[in-house]
């Protein structure tokens, strides 16, 4: 699995939350729990990623206005 790039673009972060939405639409479409809770699990770790990305993003600012 690839991992972010530490200049990630907001961009970036906002396509993991995209993929998260779309994640948790098609794990209500799920009749098993189990399927059901890995692609909740899936976009968890999703928006997590992106509010990593945001992180750095803005930890990056911060020290380029300093």
């Amino acid at each position: 699995m690839e991992e972010p790039q530490a200049n990630a673009a907001p961009a970036d972060s906002q396509h993991y939350r995209e993929m998260a939405r779309k994640l948790r639409e098609l794990a209500r479409e799920f009749r098993f729990p189990g399927a059901r809770q890995e692609l909740l699990d899936l976009a968890l770790r999703y928006e997590r990623r992106a509010d990593s990305l945001d992180a750095r993003s803005a930890a990056d600012l911060g020290r380029d206005h300093h």
